[in-house]
């Protein structure tokens, strides 16, 4: 028997207005929607913005990521998850997988992509919009113009945000600032990109939420949503 295919589908930020149509197209043929959670029970993000799109009768998969570092743990929901994949793709059926953004960028659709190919099932990847770019449309924030370099920056937790590395660039967005907003904060200041700045926090959401005067934020003042970034330039001189 031929094994089914497994779409990659990224379903954007949040707003279901911002599918694709192609995204569109292969929901409503689904008969295997595959979706990233972080807990059993707990909601999907990526599900809630594609709902209204899928087949009737269709079977939604949960796939079980847990939110952690130990590679033990990591590696066996990744197994956990390829194995419930594996099990569709192996009678025939398609497999589309729902992930926020896109699924080539920081998705947890990476991780099971990655290891099908390897392991020789058919893959295809449909790409959605990712949250910087959706954020700064909803902003109206240029990015980056001519020839102006721009910096896409997730941030671990334990790693320094150095003035210097936002210094190189025109502009920057940087991800997963929620927690730790006020070293933000103090690193644009002295890159001298504060002034032009804004936290943008679950975009494409019904609470979307766009601030510019980031020095407001500081010291805790207002709790900031975990899906929250910033987009910042470097002021120029006149």
């Amino acid at each position: 028997m031929k094994s089914g295919v497994f779409y990659g589908v990224g379903v954007g930020p949040g707003d279901p207005r911002l599918l694709t149509l192609k995204a569109v197209e292969l929901l409503k043929a689904a008969r295997v929607v595959a979706t990233p959670c972080a807990a059993p029970g707990q909601e999907s993000l990526a599900l809630a913005v594609a709902r209204e799109h899928l087949a009737p009768g269709c079977l939604v998969l949960p796939l079980y990521f847990p939110m952690t570092k130990d590679e033990k743990k990591l590696e066996q929901g990744w197994a956990q998850a390829l194995a419930e994949v594996c099990a569709h793709l192996d009678r025939g059926e398609d497999v589309v997988f729902l992930t926020l953004g896109d699924p080539m960028l920081y998705s947890t659709c990476l991780y099971l992509l990655q290891r099908l190919q390897k392991a020789g099932y058919g893959v295809k990847v449909v790409p959605g919009v990712p949250s910087f770019c959706a954020a700064a449309a909803a902003a109206v924030f240029p990015l980056a113009a001519g020839e102006e370099r721009l910096a896409l920056l997730p941030w671990p937790e334990g790693a320094p945000l150095s003035p210097s590395l936002l210094r190189a660039f025109d502009s920057v967005a940087l991800l997963k600032v929620a927690s730790r907003l006020d070293e933000a904060i103090a690193a644009l200041q002295q890159a001298g990109m504060l002034e032009e700045s804004v936290l943008v926090s679950n975009c494409g959401s019904p609470g979307e939420k766009i601030s510019r005067e980031l020095k407001k934020l500081a010291g805790g003042k207002e709790p900031v949503p975990y899906l929250s970034l910033i987009l910042a330039r470097r002021q120029k001189e006149v």
